[in-house]
């Protein structure tokens, strides 16, 4: 493989000795600024370590090699192009069938030493046809050697480019779906980088600064969970849980100024030993709907596991030890526990249950039903009777000395 050095020598030489494709071209920079087309060969290319799909995988790569990923070299090369044929695998066969059929219809961006900022999915797939794909639909390798494509001026620095990626990538139509965390990790990046809060809604199409002051707490929490469990940076993790975050945000945040409707006195501990258990349960990929209506519970409503104390505690005391006895150790031991069924969701059920019943006996109207029944159901057993015990009988008239308290304090 090309050093970056010995690719901007060779990318140089094409625009100095060969003409352009196409002319007048323009790009969401340097408004007023044309660009022309070159054909570049695929071997002087390497994908973006900052390719918005595949961020998060390259923060997790960074995390368990313990360092950089670095584009001088093959293996971590090859593993970024491999990383982009699995994002999509049935997009891509469709992708690359039409390439095939064709050719590249849509040009794409690098830097001026080869790396592609624009098109990093289509040029793995021609990459992957001139490697010997070509021969299953029956076209020639040599038909795809190369990369028809912007090359930008050495004068444009990392941020513009940034700047640049995001609004062909995100801000733009994309007939490909980002995963969603692909995007938290983006306005991460953007905000590291120094960007502001309405250059960011500007460059990822988003509608105020608020949605992306929300993309970053959100991101925040994110960040907390992977830390919680241990794995800080393993961002896959967090795929599929986007809904639970937004679920448990609102709460966590009344949870801790004091405004969150519960039934007790909680303290600072009560609330991480919930955040905890909520965690949890996201690892175990719990389902969504469950997780958000009977664990979480709704900020504004007497409703989730946590809002009665004694639930509270006999559920935590239940969920320790099933965390405990079976120790779970890889995703798949988490999911486990959290299937439908399975000894989360049996605690979960359980908590639920007992929460109703103390609701229910918090519930007036409910109780005067119940206890009507009562008195009826013991009106008919005394009717008849030639007595009853004296002990049922005074029970009986501290019954009605009760009610009458009550019914006497009241106008109808």
């Amino acid at each position: 493989m090309l050093s970056r050095a010995e690719a901007k020598v060779k990318i140089k030489e094409i625009t100095t000795n060969n003409k352009p494709i196409k002319t007048g071209m323009t790009l969401p920079i340097r408004k007023g600024v044309t660009f022309n087309v070159y054909k570049v060969p695929l071997a002087y290319l390497v994908p973006n370590i900052l390719n918005d799909r595949i961020t998060w995988k390259i923060r997790e790569f960074e995390a368990e090699n313990n360092r950089k990923l670095n584009i001088e070299s093959d293996d971590d090369v090859q593993f970024l192009y491999d990383v982009i044929l699995k994002e999509h695998p049935a997009e891509n066969e469709r992708t690359k069938a039409d390439l095939a059929k064709n050719g590249q219809q849509v040009d794409g961006v690098i830097t001026n030493d080869g790396i592609i900022i624009d098109g990093n999915r289509r040029a793995t797939l021609l990459r992957a046809l001139f490697s010997g794909d070509a021969d299953k639909y029956g076209q020639k390798i040599e038909d795809f050697r190369y990369f028809n494509t912007i090359i930008l001026p050495e004068d444009i620095d990392a941020k513009e480019i940034m700047a640049l990626e995001t609004m062909l990538q995100i801000g733009a139509d994309e007939k490909v779906g980002y995963n969603r965390i692909c995007l938290y990790v983006k306005v991460d990046n953007l905000l590291n980088a120094g960007y502001t809060y309405p250059q960011i809604k500007q460059y990822m199409n988003l509608k105020s600064d608020k949605d992306v002051g929300e993309m970053k707490s959100t991101f925040d929490l994110m960040m907390e969970y992977l830390k919680a469990i241990g794995k800080p940076s393993h961002f896959t993790l967090l795929d599929g849980l986007e809904d639970q975050f937004l679920n448990v945000k609102t709460v966590f945040k009344r949870l801790e100024n004091g405004t969150y409707d519960a039934q007790w006195d909680y303290k600072t501990g009560d609330v991480i030993e919930f955040k905890q258990v909520c965690y949890d349960y996201m690892r175990a990929k719990f389902e969504g709907k469950k997780f958000r209506d009977v664990l979480v519970g709704k900020p504004n409503k007497t409703n989730g596991v946590f809002i009665e104390k004694p639930v509270w505690d006999s559920f935590l005391q239940h969920h320790n030890s099933i965390i405990d006895s079976n120790n779970p150790s890889s995703e798949a031991d988490w999911q486990y526990l959290g299937k439908k069924g399975g000894k989360l969701d049996q605690n979960l059920n359980d908590a639920v249950n007992k929460l109703q019943s103390v609701l229910n006996d918090k519930d007036l109207s409910k109780l005067i039903v119940e206890v009507r029944g009562k008195v009826d159901r013991i009106s008919e057993l005394v009717e008849g009777m030639e007595d009853i015990s004296s002990d049922d009988l005074n029970n009986l008239k501290e019954i009605s000395k009760t009610i009458y308290k009550i019914t006497s304090s009241y106008k109808v």
